[in-house]
């Protein structure tokens, strides 16, 4: 590669890696606390200011930890004696709600964001390194492109959760695995068990990576040790021991040296202590309580921009043509496949967030799959004949018009790629591709956290701003919305007025949602506003508006 070259190629990811942190960030601006938030964040202040990992168990300290440092140092208000906290029913939404909404909550949220802002800035930065390396720098800045304007990517980019600092640090441990089986340098397996173990501290789901990468570095000791199988055993304990280290060192000090040793199984139960078998889950407009087993299938379809969509399958149907060997293609397929196809039968059916650890793996692949497409199609250089005769309009039969049509061809996807992304700012939760007839219909298919989290109360205020008399009606718990100057609440009761509503509502997308499943319980299609009226106005994907005469 050409100094020139090179010098572009950095531009390129810098400018890339801009997009990845930028977009997220003055995207994330527009919104109140997603409702996770509300819990994750003032959780991990208390950690930091008690020493005790008491609220939100359900999910590891790490993330939460992370996110609270700046407010360390701020002059915030902070009970270490409220109820909440201490008290026999410990509330991690009742306390997150009083101390957010007590202090100044647009700085805590900006803070707190940017740490995983910087999460998803540094995994653009290894999704860029590993297919650089295992393919070419070309392949690392396609793929670095599709992770920039991935939707869903920036979506969970710019909130205070678990699903995309779970998604940079297992893509991260993988690399280092990949980097160990091709170099055999014992570093890299020791950074391996640094980010697994950063992995394990950040959301539960983790564990599920665990008999995978156990069976990758047996299979790994088995064939690099010759021998007697009491050697190949030992080898592999030697190699087990050596990732397992600092991956339990990095857990151990996320949850504060506890003296318990069994930690981290009790935070592990408390994931199931509080599932709730009654939930109604949403696809295409029916409900069920067992969910769907295409469920993500369906949600990563419809919510992943079409241009993606066509690069993932040309990506699979030229899966032959791919030249990297069979440990690269392991360790890139296998978790990908592995954590979906658990996710697919475990995961509840809320959100598509719970799939994107698969993401970045199938984002290398295509990255590496488009530039060998590119390669396989023997164009030869660009000559100044055939550049002059294009541009003239004749008709000749020269290769380089082959290298033209697909660049103009390239060009109209990344464009119409682009253009999915810059349209639907900044309500990412909320998009849905031309399959399904845009973000406006996706309602109609999908529910919870893929269209609302209850974030946006800031245009909700600035919407009642100059629509005084519209009256609300809010579904999500926990939250403040007087806070940004939110008024007129209404309940949704059984007091009668839902069935003749008189004047103008905003209700949010997903309690008309549920009032669909409601009004099929009660056989009562008066409860369905969603059937029987059309809206005068939508604010962002969130509420929509009623004008009742």
């Amino acid at each position: 590669m050409s100094l020139n070259s090179l010098a572009n190629t950095k531009l390129w990811v810098i400018i890339l890696l801009g997009v990845v942190f930028f977009l997220p960030f003055f995207s994330a601006r527009n919104f109140s606390p997603a409702t996770d938030e509300i819990a994750h964040l003032p959780s991990g202040y208390s950690y930091w200011k008690t020493g005790q990992i008491i609220l939100n168990p359900e999910h590891p300290p790490l993330v939460k930890l992370m996110a609270s440092f700046p407010l360390l140092f701020m002059d915030l208000k902070f009970d270490p004696s409220d109820p909440n906290l201490v008290g026999p029913i410990r509330n991690e939404w009742s306390f997150g709600s009083k101390f957010l909404f007590s202090n100044n909550i647009d700085r805590l949220l900006l803070w707190g964001r940017l740490s995983v802002m910087l999460l998803s800035l540094l995994l653009g930065f290894y999704i860029y390194k590993w297919a650089s390396e295992m393919f070419s720098s070309k392949a690392g800045l396609l793929s670095l492109f599709l992770y920039a304007f991935m939707p869903v990517m920036i979506a969970n980019a710019q909130f205070v959760t678990t699903d995309l600092p779970l998604a940079s640090f297992s893509f991260i441990a993988f690399y280092y695995l990949w980097k160990f089986v091709a170099t055999e340098l014992k570093k890299h397996l020791a950074y391996f068990g640094l980010f697994l173990g950063l992995a394990l501290s950040s959301k539960f789901s983790a564990v599920v990576f665990l008999p995978l990468v156990a069976i990758f570095i047996f299979i790994y000791a088995w064939r690099s040790c010759q021998g007697e199988l009491a050697l190949r055993i030992r080898r592999f304990v030697n190699l087990a021991v050596l990732a397992a280290i600092p991956a339990f060192a990095v857990m151990y000090f996320s949850y504060l040296m506890p003296t318990d040793s069994g930690f981290y199984l009790k935070g592990l139960k408390s994931v199931y202590a509080n599932w709730k078998p009654g939930y109604y889950l949403y696809l295409n407009g029916v409900f069920s309580q067992s969910g769907w087993w295409y469920y993500f299938l369906e949600a990563f379809l419809i919510k992943t921009p079409i241009p993606a969509l066509i690069a993932f399958v040309a990506s699979i149907l030229f899966y032959k043509k791919i030249k990297i060997d069979g440990w690269s293609k392991a360790l890139v397929f296998l978790p990908m496949l592995f954590f979906a196809f658990v996710t697919s039968i475990k995961a509840q059916n809320i959100s598509i967030r719970y799939l994107i650890p698969s993401i970045p793996f199938l984002i290398i692949y295509t990255g590496g799959a488009i530039d060998t497409i590119i390669q396989n199609s023997k164009i030869p250089p660009l000559g100044g004949k055939a550049r002059s005769t294009l541009l003239s309009g004749k008709r000749q039969n020269y290769p380089e018009q082959k290298f033209y049509i697909l660049i103009f061809t390239f060009l109209i996807f990344s464009g119409w790629y682009v253009f999915s992304a810059i349209r639907i700012y900044p309500d990412y939760i909320a998009y849905f591709n031309e399959l399904v007839g845009g973000s406006k219909n996706g309602y109609k298919y999908l529910d919870d956290s893929n269209i609302e989290w209850g974030h946006d109360l800031k245009r909700l205020g600035k919407y009642q701003s100059d629509n005084p008399d519209a009256k609300v009606i809010y579904s999500w718990n926990n939250s403040n919305p007087q806070y940004y100057q939110v008024r007129n609440f209404m309940q949704a009761d059984d007091s009668g007025w839902w069935r003749e509503p008189k004047g103008r509502y905003a209700v949010n997308t997903v309690l008309l949602i549920r009032m669909q499943l409601l009004s099929d319980q009660r056989n009562d299609p008066a409860l369905n506003w969603l059937a029987l009226y059309e809206p005068v106005d939508r604010i962002g994907q969130s509420f929509f508006v009623y004008d009742f005469k």
